[in-house]
């Protein structure tokens, strides 16, 4: 499949629930379809972060053209349900970057180490990507969760 897309911002930025509902509310005045992917771990490190990411969910929930696809605690658990199938509770996103060392040791958040495609060609691998949506769709709101099975479903 051949798709036209651009990512912003690019990589791993800090972006709060505000940012990310005005880059939506920036990106639907234009004739697209968003998946929206973030890491939803201010959710749970305050009532008032928990507050928004909830009306943020429920103010999109029903929009044919936004797809939100947020992890708890971070995306890294999205990249250990290739490995493992787990929904445990992980304290931090640091936790669950510490969990996914055990099958990606060299792993790191980093812009040099993200571009490289070897560690995104090895999750493709025996399967993995499929294995890993049939979990994340299983413990879709739990208490660790990766909505990014949605965007993978929509694309194909």
């Amino acid at each position: 499949m051949n798709y036209r897309y651009s990512i912003s911002p690019r990589l791993f930025e800090n972006n709060s629930i505000e940012k990310i509902e005005k880059k939506i509310v920036e990106l639907l005045r234009e004739d697209v379809f968003i998946i929206c992917v973030f890491d939803a771990d201010v959710s749970r490190r305050s009532d008032a972060e928990n507050k928004k990411l909830t009306a943020l969910k429920k103010k999109y929930c029903k929009k044919n053209n936004v797809l939100l696809c947020d992890s708890l605690q971070s995306i890294e658990y999205w990249f250990l349900l290739h490995y493992e199938d787990t929904c445990r509770h992980f304290n931090d996103s640091a936790a669950t970057e510490t969990a996914l060392k055990r099958y990606i040791p060299a792993y790191d958040k980093t812009r040099k180490y993200l571009e490289q495609d070897k560690w995104v060609r090895d999750l493709l691998t025996d399967n993995k990507m499929q294995r890993a949506c049939e979990l994340a769709e299983m413990y879709d709101g739990r208490d660790s969760y990766s909505g990014i099975y949605k965007a993978i479903k929509k694309l194909k």
